[in-house]
């Protein structure tokens, strides 16, 4: 965009637009299908946190770092039983909501607004003693705004090297906490306004293997939060954040789409159009697998039979994952080069698989032999993929997918969806605790305080499984 003197009028005013929004909207406004789809992703990204207390390295020194800060016990970190600031919470949770490469995804907008938004409006539920029906309605609020500036400047955003979970995620938390410590719109707009001067997040972490990837939905996290509380205590600021002459847009983008930010605004709820993982790799490898996966199973293709893949993805997703060489299990937890090899050799790619094959040597070098390549049908951001294989008795086979599994469209099944919640909560607490904090998430409407969730996570020291998952998982660099 650049000139935003040229900025279309129909952007004018589109921050309140936002606030007003999120501030007028109720438990009572949202379909039945909605509620019903929020609660399914409060679950999957609580499942991720619990994982990810235990199972990821930079969470576990994040947690022990805020420790040291103390403060006052506002809201809990998930899987510890620390009570710590309200910000500080939101920022260990984010942390763990994207440590596994697990959690949701909105294909349009790359973005993981789970991991942003359903931390930071359990640390303000916390903070401000909200029920379910007002945290359920705060949540799809932070999904609408999330999802819908990031569709609208995607990819222009992405070719920029900015990560929309960091910066638009931000926003998003801003609004979500704000609404839920009783703003109104006029103050949910300067705390979008506060989040929003402090947006950040690269795609660097692509550049090497550094832990820097889940501090992104973190910071975003911590910043909606704080900016929250501040203009629930009369902090102001412009109310132009997004479409301001030296806002949002004119920062991330060279063109904003429309259409995407207002078409059904206020009469269709986005959060339907969110995607929930069953692999645990990067959404943009996700058809790739399923495809890989169908070889194994349907074709009887093994990896030792496999003289070249060739995998065609769109430009975004090649961009983002040929990732041929992966020295570190977090490099090859961001690879469909990994991937693609993993699931040629064991059918699988859940998380203990994805370790068993980072260790294998045999399936890291023959990740250098699966080929990316850009298929420009599939536009800049499609998720449709190909994948080709030549096999060494001289037979080639070729499958095409348009979409991952898991997309609203090809869903996961209820039974699939909980069995990946029982599965990463189970790393960390008996099958009873986490039936218990499910049974609660499943009917959080009915709460008097939707706070109880993050405090029902605190570890009990007696059960082995928490021992064992620290001792076996402790030590790996969960950081994509």
């Amino acid at each position: 965009m650049g000139d935003t003197s040229k900025m279309a009028a129909n952007l004018t005013g589109l921050t309140m637009r936002f606030a007003r929004f999120a501030a007028d909207l109720r438990y009572e406004d949202l379909p039945v299908e909605v509620v019903d789809k929020a609660k399914v992703i409060v679950r999957d990204s609580l499942g991720i946190q619990i994982a990810g207390s235990a199972a990821s390295e930079p969470c576990r020194r994040m947690v022990e770092l805020v420790k040291e800060w103390g403060g006052a016990g506002q809201a809990t970190i998930v899987g510890h039983g620390i009570r710590v600031p309200a910000p500080q919470a939101a920022l260990c949770n984010a942390m763990m909501a994207h440590s596994l490469q697990r959690d949701d995804i909105h294909v349009g907008g790359m973005i993981k607004t789970g991991a942003v938004v359903v931390p930071t409006a359990f640390a303000a539920a916390e903070l401000s003693g909200a029920a379910g029906k007002a945290f359920l309605a705060a949540l799809v609020a932070g999904f609408e705004i999330a999802i819908r500036v990031s569709k609208s400047i995607s990819p222009g955003a992405r070719r920029r090297s900015f990560h929309a979970s960091g910066t638009v995620g931000g926003l998003a938390a801003a609004a979500t906490s704000a609404k839920l410590l009783g703003c109104d719109a006029e103050a949910i707009a300067w705390a979008m306004w506060l989040a929003g001067s402090q947006t950040a997040g690269l795609v660097a972490f692509l550049d090497d293997s550094s832990m820097v990837k889940p501090t992104l939905t973190g910071k975003a996290a911590f910043n909606g939060v704080q900016s929250g509380i501040m203009a629930s205590r009369g902090f102001t600021g412009p109310k132009v954040i997004l479409e301001g002459k030296e806002g949002f847009f004119n920062a991330f983008t060279d063109a904003v789409r429309v259409e995407d930010l207002l078409n059904g605004f206020g009469e269709r709820f986005v959060i339907m159009e969110v995607g929930l993982k069953p692999h645990a790799a990067c959404r943009h490898s996700h058809t790739a697998i399923d495809l890989a996966q169908q070889l194994y199973h349907e074709d009887s293709v093994r990896l030792a039979d496999v003289e070249e893949a060739t995998v065609s993805l769109c430009e975004i997703s090649v961009r983002h994952t040929d990732i041929p060489e992966c020295p570190t299990f977090d490099t090859a937890m961001g690879s469909t080069n990994f991937a693609v090899a993993l699931a040629l050799a064991k059918g699988d790619n859940g998380l203990a698989t994805c370790w068993e094959g980072f260790e294998d040597a045999a399936i890291r070098a023959a990740a250098k032999r699966v080929r990316l390549c850009v298929e420009s049908e599939f536009g800049a951001t499609g998720r449709a993929a190909i994948i080709e294989v030549r096999l060494k008795d001289g037979r080639s086979i070729r499958r095409r997918q348009d979409l991952p599994k898991g997309e609203p469209s090809v869903p996961l099944t209820e039974e699939e969806l909980a069995r990946k919640y029982l599965r990463l909560a189970g790393l960390v607490m008996e099958e009873s605790q986490a039936r218990k904090i499910e049974a609660v998430i499943m009917a959080i409407e009915d709460q008097p305080r939707a706070g109880i969730v993050p405090e029902l996570t605190a570890p009990h020291e007696n059960v082995p499984a928490l021992r064992a998952a620290r001792r076996e998982l402790g030590d790996l660099a969960f950081a994509v």
